[in-house]
């Protein structure tokens, strides 16, 4: 390429305003994942005949499993049951996360006197609660609810606690001189600066939602994502198994992507 073409392509550059140079990085971004997963589906096929079936399924089997249980309609209830799970505990454990986040971290006395029992309880593997929640709970819809809720409060309460705690105290200090109030502080003053660290705490507990709702329907249940993918295990149909775990991450993006969008609209 010549000198004078390379200053018109630096030319063309620098005149796309902000927005089109987002826009067009973007796109390049997207082009970049599907050329990614295209390139990793086929190595993945071509490679397919020289793995063991019962650990590699191809991805042609895998999208003919997942075909299947779509027209035959075998994943529609397992898949509302696992969003359900998911959503309602997702709810309860963000909420709750917030508020007990919260609370204390922005009161030393009560922080002091609860992180022993906060850090103790974390420390519990989450599924050895499971069959526990099963004795209190039955074998119905709020085992797995309130296995996804537990797992979720920890990783927002976390968030939210640390960003209450790093505001800056010499500015609250100064606010306090001012003669504003406790409560309006807290609203006006701590939560709107600890919102960044909520927000990540919120993302990062998309996932763990989708591993709590799915480590319960695999301790106990007849139905859920969870439960077709112990199935399909047990029956050694890898594609199955695999086809389940490819929803999984559908919703997970999905998922992610709303809290992503939230996120911005917040920001702006």
């Amino acid at each position: 390429m010549s000198s004078t073409e390379l200053q018109l392509a630096a030319s063309q550059r620098t005149s796309l305003s902000p927005m089109e140079q987002a826009s067009r990085k973007m796109r390049m971004i997207w082009i970049g994942r599907v050329l990614f997963l295209i390139v990793f589906l086929l190595i993945w096929q071509v490679a397919s005949p020289y793995l063991d079936k019962t650990v590699f399924s191809s991805p042609a089997d895998i999208a003919r499993n997942l075909v299947e249980s779509v027209l035959t309609g075998s994943l529609w209830p397992n898949l509302w049951t696992t969003l359900e799970e998911i959503a309602l505990g997702y709810i309860v454990g963000a909420f709750a996360g917030i508020v007990v986040g919260f609370i204390l971290g922005s009161n030393e006395i009560v922080a002091g006197i609860l992180d022993p029992v906060m850090i103790a309880i974390y420390g519990i593997p989450k599924i050895a609660l499971g069959p526990l929640f099963v004795v209190w709970f039955g074998i119905n819809l709020m085992p797995k609810v309130v296995m996804a809720a537990v797992i979720v409060f920890f990783v927002v309460f976390y968030a939210t606690y640390h960003g209450v705690r790093e505001v800056d105290q010499d500015m609250l200090r100064t606010i306090q001189l001012l003669g504003v109030s406790p409560t309006q502080i807290r609203r006006w003053v701590i939560f709107p600066s600890a919102l960044s660290a909520i927000f990540l705490g919120l993302k990062m507990a998309v996932p763990e939602a989708l591993v709590g709702a799915v480590v319960g329907e695999m301790i106990v249940s007849n139905k859920g994502l969870g439960y077709m993918i112990q199935f399909a295990a047990t029956q050694l149909d890898t594609a199955g198994v695999y086809a389940g775990l490819f929803v999984l991450m559908i919703m997970a993006l999905l998922a992610n992507s709303a809290v992503n969008q939230a996120s911005g609209m917040k920001r702006r």
